[in-house]
């Protein structure tokens, strides 16, 4: 996460700044730099940090602390792992919602970040097809709320040929929205 209104800088930026070609700093700068500052994304290839840092440190003055992020700002930048972690789906799926243009974000250093508000209206949309419940979510708990009643003696068994005929399946589709609403109810 990038906090709202911190300006990050890269290793050929920190470099440059220092005045010498960059495998020169990393062989002789980027290893104490590194035991002092953070970067603010330590699981990405592409290293950011935080330019008022490294502008202190470079300058020999003491380094300021970081943001402690205890309060969330819509302003806030995720990448994609942290926006998918606050949509509850995958990585891939965020890069898609990108492509699909559900989602914006911005490129930073060639990295795409989302602002914590995009996130937060994505997850309010509701999307219905690429939301926490899908057609076949839908269907399958509807179809374990029909072998409930079965269970109850309210209904008669509950086949692959019913939920085909119902939602017009091709027959192995009915027999997954099966399996997935006996393994729901519980009722393997």
């Amino acid at each position: 996460m990038i906090p709202q209104g911190r300006p990050v800088m890269t290793e050929i930026e920190i470099a440059e700044s220092a005045g010498m070609p960059l495998t020169t700093w990393r062989r002789r700068e980027a290893p104490a730099l590194r035991q002092r500052l953070q970067p603010v994304n330590p699981r990405d290839r592409l290293k950011l940090y935080d330019r008022s840092q490294v502008t202190a440190y470079l300058a020999g003055k003491p380094i300021p602390a970081r943001p402690s992020g205890t309060e969330p700002h819509p302003d806030d930048l995720l990448n994609a792992a942290e926006a998918a972690a606050a949509l509850g789906v995958e990585p891939s799926t965020v890069r898609a919602y990108t492509t699909e243009g559900y989602l914006t974000g911005t490129e930073i250093h060639g990295t795409r970040w989302y602002t914590r508000r995009e996130v937060d209206a994505r997850a309010a949309a509701g999307d219905q097809r690429h939301g926490p419940r899908t057609a076949t979510e839908r269907r399958a708990a509807e179809v374990a709320q029909w072998l409930a009643d079965e269970a109850a003696g309210h209904r008669p068994p509950v086949t692959a040929a019913d939920v085909q005929t119902h939602y017009g399946l091709a027959e192995r589709a009915a027999r997954q929205t099966l399996a997935q609403a006996r393994k729901r109810a519980g009722t393997n």
